[in-house]
């Protein structure tokens, strides 16, 4: 029964992603009209912006509650800072990506630095390697199959409908995601055979975990927590303000988003502490996919509200493979061809939907967890692009900023290629841009 579940969900997404109608207009493909209502918009943007899922999970069992602050407090703060403060300036200066919004104001160099740096954090592998884990262990196949498998039925109908069909998708799998782990959790918590003594026996024999620190040290919480700052520079953002129907729309939509990603926070990491025990007494071995191995022993009794769940944690991951491909084909494409001065049509957006796939299905081999490929892609982008960014929105000029980018960049790698740990290598890249930016600020005060 659960296999045909979750073959009638691949085929159902796959029809409602394909029945999307046809866009003539690039504007359309790549943006919907820009009339998204707050409905659309919340479902999109919670969806896209959860797709670690397993992360999630990981991360909890190895570390408890601190794991909410690194992965959840700072992202709600960043994500209100940019509904107040960036989406407005967003729409009021029509930019419609931020390699664009570089380019307008910095020239090509500037541009491509920007370019190339949120590709590489776009490009979605260390997602598809999670839908590949979470298939395999779902079908019993190799995770080559399985991820091969979740490529084909998260991104197919991107082909057609472009944006359009992303939000049709996103609708649906927004309702499983939160259905499926609600009904988890109420397991979890109100069964005769779980209840809150698990986690109370949990607290005694592992109290760190509900501690902060806990079992971390201070500077890779802050570390993990300034990866927040990705928010003013993820293009998911960027793309969803720019074809939100109104500021109105968009504040409101990102306000109900962050209310969201909280309350599945808190379902998605009190789970996993429910995990640590349930694995301690029955003796369950280490597992890429906590929460299905979790689903595989709660409703093993009940295999279609299991077939559910699995549906139900294929469209958090899914929902963010279909955006991330789809921004990086706009990144490779049409932001690139405007760039060097050349024109874009949607012929062409869908053929480099199918390279991103090549890579990413590449890529998706060279890591082992997703935490790393966010870390370190995440970080090029921070320190090369969020202080041009910021002062481009707010009509502040910088100099050198070629420089800067370079110079931010290549220190930050060169750190991480010598495997200095002592400092995270996020904050040595901010000191390169912080240093450039006070010798700007100095330089102009002295001439005025």
């Amino acid at each position: 029964m659960i296999p045909v579940l979750v073959i009638f969900f691949f085929i159902a997404i796959i029809i409602i992603g394909f029945s999307s109608n046809k866009n003539n207009s690039i504007s359309d493909y790549l943006y919907s009209g820009r009339k998204l209502t707050a409905p659309s918009l919340i479902a999109t943007l919670v969806t896209t912006w959860y797709g670690g899922i397993n992360e999630i999970g990981n991360q909890t069992i190895k570390h408890g509650i601190v794991v909410w602050l690194y992965f959840g407090v700072f992202y709600y703060i960043t994500a209100i800072l940019y509904a107040y403060f960036i989406a407005p300036r967003i729409i009021d200066k029509n930019y419609r990506s931020i390699p664009i919004t570089i380019y307008e104001s910095y020239g090509k160099i500037p541009a491509l630095i920007s370019l190339i740096t949120i590709l590489l954090f776009l490009i979605p592998a260390p997602y598809l390697l999670m839908l590949g884990q979470l298939i395999s262990e779902i079908f019993s196949i190799t995770q080559t199959e399985a991820i091969i498998l979740g490529l084909i039925f998260s991104t197919a109908y991107t082909l057609k409908g472009g944006f359009s069909s992303i939000i049709k998708t996103d609708r649906i799998q927004f309702i499983f995601m939160f259905f499926g782990f609600m009904m988890l959790s109420g397991f979890l918590f109100f069964s005769d055979q779980y209840g809150i003594g698990l986690i109370q026996n949990l607290y005694e024999r592992k109290p760190h975990l509900f501690q902060i620190p806990g079992n971390m040290e201070w500077s890779m919480i802050i570390a993990y927590s300034s990866l927040a700052l990705i928010t003013f520079l993820d293009p998911s953002f960027h793309q969803r303000t720019f074809a939100g129907k109104n500021i109105k729309t968009v504040q409101k939509s990102i306000v109900l988003s962050v209310f969201c990603w909280f309350i599945f926070d808190l379902i998605t990491i009190s789970s996993a502490l429910f995990y640590v025990e349930i694995a301690f007494i029955n003796k369950i071995s280490h597992t890429t996919s906590p929460y299905i191995a979790l689903a595989k022993d709660i409703f093993q009794n009940y295999p279609f509200l299991m077939g559910i769940f699995f549906i139900s944690i294929l469209s958090v991951v899914m929902s963010t493979i279909d955006s991330y491909t789809f921004l990086s084909s706009m990144t490779l494409r049409y932001d690139f061809n405007t760039i060097i001065g050349k024109k874009t049509n949607i012929s062409t957006i869908r053929s480099s939907i199918l390279i991103i796939l090549i890579i990413s299905f590449i890529l998706s081999a060279f890591f082992d967890n997703a935490l790393d490929y966010w870390y370190h892609f995440g970080t090029y982008v921070i320190v090369s692009t969020l202080f041009p960014l910021i002062c481009t929105l707010f009509d502040i000029k910088i100099k050198n900023v070629t420089l800067m980018m370079v110079a931010s960049v290549s220190v930050t790698l060169l750190w991480d290629l010598a495997g200095i740990t002592l400092v995270p290598s996020i904050y040595i890249g901010l000191l390169i841009s912080l240093l450039f930016l006070f010798n700007n600020y100095s330089n102009h005060k002295y001439h005025n």
